[in-house]
């Protein structure tokens, strides 16, 4: 289901900023949005939309937590930025997939943030 409805959340923001076409390409200051875009036109949609899932966080808690700490690893501390619903994700599915997240992973997350904040600064 993640990748129904995340995949079509990534394939309408690529279709509503025109996000394939050439006008990057000719616009000063946009030359790194060109770069990217000519690399997701060799990929294709399906590529970009596999990219896209490889970078989320998404599935059952155990998954969140493990890749939250993956990131931790690599980056440190960072701030969440949660979203629920994608690409016509109905209501009663989001709402449960919030509510398993708020029960299984926030005080796992909450308890990180605990244990951080009672290490000394150096």
């Amino acid at each position: 289901m993640a990748r129904q409805y995340m995949g079509k959340f990534v394939e309408s923001n690529f279709y509503h900023y025109e996000l394939l076409g050439p006008h990057f390409s000719t616009v000063k200051g946009y030359d790194a949005y060109a770069q990217k875009i000519a690399m997701a036109r060799e990929i294709g949609m399906d590529g970009i939309v596999s990219a896209f899932m490889e970078a989320a966080v998404w599935g059952t808690p155990d998954r969140i937590l493990r890749k939250f700490e993956e990131r931790r690893a690599i980056v440190g501390e960072f701030e969440l930025a949660t979203s629920f619903r994608f690409g016509g994700t109905p209501l009663d599915l989001a709402e449960s997939g919030l509510r398993l997240y708020a029960k299984e992973v926030l005080p796992v997350v909450h308890s990180w943030a605990s244990a951080g904040s009672a290490r000394p600064s150096s």
